[in-house]
This record gives structure tokens, C-alpha cells and sequence, in this order.
């Protein structure tokens, strides 16, 4: 490799502050206070039909009893909902409620059209390494793009 670990630590120190308040920028909710780490839990359970807690917490890499005031604030804005296992009623699964498919839909309309009001003066060329670059990424964090 000819770049250290610690350059690429640098790397990531330097521009995910940047990433996180484009993000930030992208997605206005402006009736709902939901947080980054909301959202994400959000986006998650939407993208997996219903998981459990414990799951959960782990695609998100925080305790089951950080995890629950997250979905319990979910649930209260009436995003996600507590499924019981029938089996075992102390297991609960998430799964998404229709406002919280409704909000994530709405979101990607919105993140669609600001995103492409920020990239509108880049070339395709610059476009595609950019998707390129994005797409490897994602995929070096576990991401399966659905167009393969």
C-alpha cells in the first residue's frame, strides 16, 4: 500500500465532518426533530423488513439500552412500530411504519433535488468518479448496490 493507515485515518478525520454537514444540509426535517442517529435507525429498519433489537443495535454499534430510547422516540413519531415475537414474547422486533416510509421517501426526493442543484456545474466525467468513488466505498462497508 503506498498510504499509511494513519493517512487514511487523516483522510477520514478531514473530510467526515464535511460529509456528515452535507448530509445534514441535504435532509431537512422540519416537523419532526429527528436525529443523524434516528434517521439512520430508521433507514435501516426500512431496508430489512423487520429486525430485532439486539440486531439492530448491532448494525448500529450501540448498547440494546441506547438502542431502545432511539425506537422508543421512533415509535412515539409514530415511524416505526414494536412487533412482539409470538414465540417468545420478551423478543420484539422494529419494523417500519407507514410515516416512516412516507419520510424516508419524501427525504430522498428531497436529498434527489438538492444534491443535484449542488452537482449541476460537474461534468459527467467528474459525476461518474464521483458515484465510482461513493460506490466503492459503500461497498467496502458492506453496501450491496441493487444494480449489479
Amino acid at each position: 500500500m503506498s498510504k499509511s493507515v494513519s493517512e487514511l485515518a487523516n483522510l477520514i478525520f478531514a473530510y467526515y465532518p464535511k460529509l456528515r454537514k452535507m448530509y445534514r444540509n441535504l435532509v431537512s426535517i422540519k416537523d419532526i426533530p429527528l436525529s443523524l442517529t434516528q434517521l439512520t435507525c430508521l433507514y435501516i429498519i426500512n431496508e430489512n423488513d423487520e429486525l430485532s433489537m439486539s440486531e439492530l443495535a448491532s448494525d448500529l454499534c450501540m448498547s440494546n439500552q441506547q438502542l431502545t430510547k432511539v425506537v422508543d422516540a421512533l415509535v412515539e413519531f409514530e415511524m416505526v412500530e414494536r412487533v412482539c415475537d409470538e414465540k417468545n414474547r420478551r423478543k420484539f422486533y422494529a419494523s417500519i411504519a407507514p410515516k416512516g416510509r412516507e419520510l424516508l421517501q419524501s427525504l430522498k426526493e428531497e436529498v434527489d433535488k438538492k444534491l443535484g442543484y449542488v452537482l449541476r456545474k460537474k461534468s459527467d466525467d467528474e459525476l461518474d468518479k464521483l458515484y465510482s468513488a461513493m460506490e466503492f466505498i459503500a461497498s467496502y462497508f458492506g453496501y450491496k448496490s441493487t444494480t449489479e
